[in-house]
């Protein structure tokens, strides 16, 4: 309680579910992040995608940790911060399925789902749903 920013406490009253055809998703966009805290450092982390941090100007990093345990889940470096929240969003499907908090409305239904929890698939899931949403303009 209090420091998880997704969690369903948000439920009643800020509006961070979205109801799609019977199904409620959490945005975490709804759900503003709090500051990292670190005063030394520049902020990295993304100000409205979940699980996205910048690596450099032009790359945009994300990893996840697995539940119950100390370890993550590389999900890999990408050129938007777009593409790095929609591999976030597989993987927190894969991991937390309903109960995840998720960049985008669309991802329930929009992403393709790991073969299973593993760390390979959901990578490999994570990297086909961000070339999925490659801008064209970098092509």
């Amino acid at each position: 309680m209090g420091s998880d920013i997704c969690s369903w406490e948000f439920e009643s009253g800020s509006g961070g579910i979205v109801n799609l055809s019977d199904e409620e998703v959490m945005l975490a966009s709804q759900n503003p992040k709090k500051r990292d805290g670190r005063k030394k450092f520049k902020e990295t982390r993304h100000p409205v995608y979940s699980g996205v941090r910048r690596k450099n100007p032009q790359k945009w990093v994300c990893e996840m940790r697995e539940p119950n345990k100390k370890s993550r889940i590389w999900l890999g470096t990408f050129p938007t911060a777009e593409m790095a929240a929609r591999a976030h969003d597989v993987a927190v499907i894969a991991l937390r399925g309903r109960s995840g908090c998720l960049n985008f409305a669309d991802s329930m239904w929009r992403l393709p789902i790991p073969a299973s929890t593993t760390a390979k698939d959901i990578q490999r899931a994570a990297a086909e749903a961000a070339k999925a949403f490659r801008p064209v303009k970098l092509d």
